[in-house]
C-alpha cells in the first residue's frame, strides 16, 4: 500500500490530461465528490467532467472514462471498483407532515398519503417502493402527489412538509439526527446493493485515470478521514 502512495507521490507534479465521468446524482454527490475535491487539490493540472445521468450509457461509445452506477448493473466486461456499502432506503418526512396528515404504521398506509416521488426522467417516475416485510419484497404503488429528478429537490420538499419521501438513507442521514426529518418503517427498510466505479478492461488507462482510480479506492477513503 504504501509504496502505491510513494509511486503517485513521485507523479505529483506531473499528473494532468482531461477525465470524463458520468455518474447517477447520488453517488456523484456522496461518493464520487469528496474523493474528486482531493484528488484535485492535489493535482490541479487535471481537467474532470461530471455528466449526471441517472439513465445507463454507452460509456464507451460516448467517450467516458469512467462510470458510477449501482455494482449489480456494470457488465461482465468491465473493472468495477466498489465506492459504497449496501445502500438501504428511508421513508422520511416532517414532523409538521405527520402532525397534520398522521403517521403511516405499515408501508400499504402511504397509498393514502401524499408522497413526493423521484424520477429519472420524464417518463419513469418510480411509484412503486419496496419493502422488506415479513421477510419478503414487496413493492407499494403510492401516488405521485409531487415528483422531481433531483435528489436534492426531493429531500427539501420533505423538509418543507409537503409529503413523504422514499430516499437514500446517507442522503437524508443528516437531517434524520437533526430532527428535521423523521423516519418511519425503518424496520422494513429495502437495501439495493453497493455502488461502483467502472471502466472498460482493456482501455489504456492514463495516468490520471489511475490515480484518481487510487484515490477512489476505499482504503484511501479511510485514511483521508483519519485522524
Amino acid at each position: 500500500m504504501q509504496r502505491g502512495v510513494d509511486a503517485l507521490d513521485d507523479f505529483s507534479q506531473t499528473v494532468s490530461g482531461r477525465l470524463r465521468i458520468n455518474s447517477a446524482e447520488n453517488p456523484a454527490w456522496h461518493f464520487l465528490y469528496p474523493a474528486m475535491r482531493r484528488f484535485l487539490h492535489d493535482h490541479p493540472d487535471v481537467n474532470i467532467e461530471v455528466i449526471i445521468d441517472n439513465n445507463m450509457v454507452d460509456m464507451v461509445t460516448e467517450g467516458f472514462d469512467f462510470g458510477v452506477r449501482p455494482i449489480n448493473h456494470v457488465a461482465q466486461d468491465m473493472v468495477a471498483l466498489q465506492l459504497s456499502g449496501e445502500r438501504p432506503m428511508a421513508v422520511v418526512a416532517s414532523d409538521d407532515y405527520f402532525s397534520r396528515f398522521g403517521l403511516p404504521t405499515s408501508p400499504q398506509e402511504l397509498t393514502r398519503h401524499r408522497c413526493i416521488v423521484p424520477a429519472f426522467d420524464a417518463f419513469s417516475r418510480i411509484t412503486a417502493w419496496e419493502f422488506i416485510q415479513e421477510g419478503q419484497l414487496i413493492r407499494v404503488t403510492v401516488p405521485a402527489s409531487l415528483s422531481f429528478n433531483n435528489t436534492t429537490m426531493v429531500k427539501q420538499a420533505a423538509l418543507d412538509g409537503l409529503g413523504i419521501a422514499w430516499i437514500p438513507r446517507y442522503a437524508v442521514e443528516a437531517e434524520i439526527h437533526q430532527g428535521l426529518l423523521t423516519e418511519i418503517l425503518h424496520e422494513q427498510r429495502f437495501t439495493y446493493p453497493p455502488m461502483a466505479l467502472y471502466y472498460p478492461r482493456n482501455r489504456h488507462r492514463t495516468l490520471a485515470a489511475q490515480t484518481l482510480i487510487h484515490y477512489l479506492r476505499p482504503e484511501s477513503q479511510a485514511l483521508a478521514g483519519a485522524p
